[in-house]
């Protein structure tokens, strides 16, 4: 994310945000190649949370997403959402930049769970930064390996 931008989202209110810094956002988003979206398919004007069945009728919905965006990796936000889509219980205090493997439709996908930085996890908000850090860092090598070793292969 654009540095600037992300100046602007500490500073900016969420009920303060105009559409053209909106627009400004996605935009950033669009440029970065990261996507964002929510299982629960529905907007609060708060960060209540939503009962597990409202999850669950939209998880298919989700995994539908997965397959067309086909994501590197995934991060869950929250002890809920992680324990849903992962279909286990989750709590991020425990496997704080641990990576979990779940097969949906034949596809193997990766994910991360951290603390869900609204509401009261805004407590936890430096333990989300540090972990998301941690995955894109961690990301960044397994991609340049990965390349090193396609060049092995390709060098006779």
């Amino acid at each position: 994310m654009d540095r600037n931008i992300y100046r602007k989202i500490k500073e900016i209110e969420g009920k303060d945000w105009t559409e053209k810094f909106a627009e400004e956002v996605y935009k950033d988003i669009e440029n970065h190649k990261y996507f964002i979206t929510n299982l629960g398919k529905c907007t609060q004007i708060d960060a209540r949370e939503l009962p597990n069945s409202v999850y669950k009728k939209y998880l298919h919905l989700l995994e539908k997403e997965f397959e067309i965006i086909n994501p590197k990796v995934i991060i869950l936000f929250g002890n809920q959402v992680s324990s849903i889509v992962l279909d286990e219980k989750i709590s991020v205090s425990k496997v704080r930049k641990q990576l979990f493997d779940k097969k949906i439709n034949g596809k193997t996908y990766h994910f991360y769970s951290v603390y869900y930085p609204v509401g009261n996890g805004r407590f936890n908000i430096d333990k989300s930064i540090e972990d998301i850090k941690w995955i894109m860092k961690n990301l960044s090598i397994q991609n340049r390996d990965i390349l090193r070793n396609e060049n092995k292969k390709i060098t006779v």
